[in-house]
């Protein structure tokens, strides 16, 4: 049997939950049955060369103007050279450009995976991402959350929906769930610095901790950072948050904290989340998007409305004063990441889909 070959069309490839994914998934699908190739709209993100190392060949065909006819026509005529299989879309640049170039070029089977949810999403992009479901054979949701989202927001067909959550590679992570708090703790929130992140309700809780001690990491970069760093100084936070940039040994900074929390104010799943889970961390965390699939209430994290600063600080307070509570909490995460989340689940599923697809064009 010939291998399938799949084009994956993304916007770009910064250092962020999405592009993760799509890296894990690119490099581990069987060299024997499939041929993958990755096509970008911006240059210069720090994975490009981790998808290069990994042998994977990635086209970068840069968006000039706002619109991006220009990118939609370099996608076509390299679509057409290439004669894919699939071409498999992410995030909202990647899946407009690329679905409208994947239908200009004629590609048998368009796939598009629907990352994250986002109610302040304008009417607008999602009757753009109405209409392209049409063309579309398969959206895949990372959550059940996701799913519920596309369907009741994008008024996409719950039939045209199937999900797969994201997984993640379990053997980077090594559970710390039995180490002792630091003296003061290290509190760590991993994510790109922007207004979904929800930093400044996290930085305003942190401030009503007053008979804790603490220190921050934030793992990130991105256009909120100076804003950012100027609500820490006028908080008076400024020696206890410490601004670590965007980092690739994110194993290694999980190992060394002893809490995780992520207030963001929508998320697809979280693959932050995941990733502390597999670390063996205590997590407090937004109900938002799948994030409550990962997270059982008070048994590997804690669940808190998002931008509620009150509600935000108490659980973290809560972890903090209860150590021993805090590693079991974080030794059933590691559990339930290892039972549902491993990366080989996902990638089996996503082998599948492309097989299913590819068979019914066929027959």
């Amino acid at each position: 049997m010939r291998k399938i070959k799949i084009i994956h069309i993304i916007t770009g490839l910064p250092f962020g939950g999405a592009e993760t994914m799509l890296f894990d998934l690119a490099r581990r699908l069987s060299a024997d049955n499939f041929e993958v190739k990755v096509a970008t709209a911006v240059r210069g993100g720090p994975l490009v060369q981790d998808f290069k190392e990994a042998g994977i060949e990635v086209r970068i065909f840069e968006k000039r103007g706002k619109i991006g006819l220009g990118l939609i026509f370099k996608l076509w005529r390299f679509l057409r050279r290439e004669k894919p299989d699939i071409v498999h879309t992410h995030l909202f640049g990647g899946d407009t450009w690329g679905r409208i170039a994947a239908v200009l070029a004629r590609v048998p089977i368009i796939i598009s995976t629907e990352h994250n949810t986002n109610l302040d999403e304008g009417w607008a992009k999602r009757k753009l991402k109405k209409f392209l479901s049409h063309f579309t054979k398969k959206i895949v949701a990372v959550s059940e959350a996701v799913k519920n989202y596309s369907v009741v927001y994008d008024k996409i067909r719950a039939k045209k929906i199937v999900v797969v959550q994201n997984g993640i590679d379990l053997e980077k992570f090594i559970s710390s769930s039995e180490k002792d708090f630091g003296d003061p703790p290290i509190i760590g929130v991993v994510g790109r610095l922007e207004e979904q992140k929800g930093y400044k309700y996290l930085f305003e809780a942190l401030n009503l901790i007053k008979t804790i001690p603490w220190i921050l990491w934030v793992v990130g970069d991105g256009s909120k950072k100076s804003e950012l760093e100027r609500l820490a100084k006028d908080l008076n936070l400024r020696e206890r948050i410490i601004f670590l940039g965007a980092r690739r040994n994110i194993a290694e900074i999980l190992n060394q904290i002893d809490i995780f929390v992520l207030p963001s104010l929508w998320e697809g799943l979280g693959i932050a989340v995941l990733e502390a889970a597999a670390a063996g961390k205590p997590i407090v965390a937004s109900r938002v998007g799948g994030i409550p699939e990962i997270i059982e209430e008070d048994r590997t994290g804690i669940l808190v409305e998002p931008k509620n600063v009150k509600s935000l600080a108490d659980g973290l307070e809560h972890i903090l004063l209860g150590s021993a509570e805090a590693k079991e909490m974080g030794a059933r995460a590691r559990a339930m990441a290892e039972e549902k989340f491993g990366v080989e689940k996902m990638v089996g599923s996503y082998e599948n889909l492309y097989k299913e697809l590819v068979n019914k064009k066929i027959t």
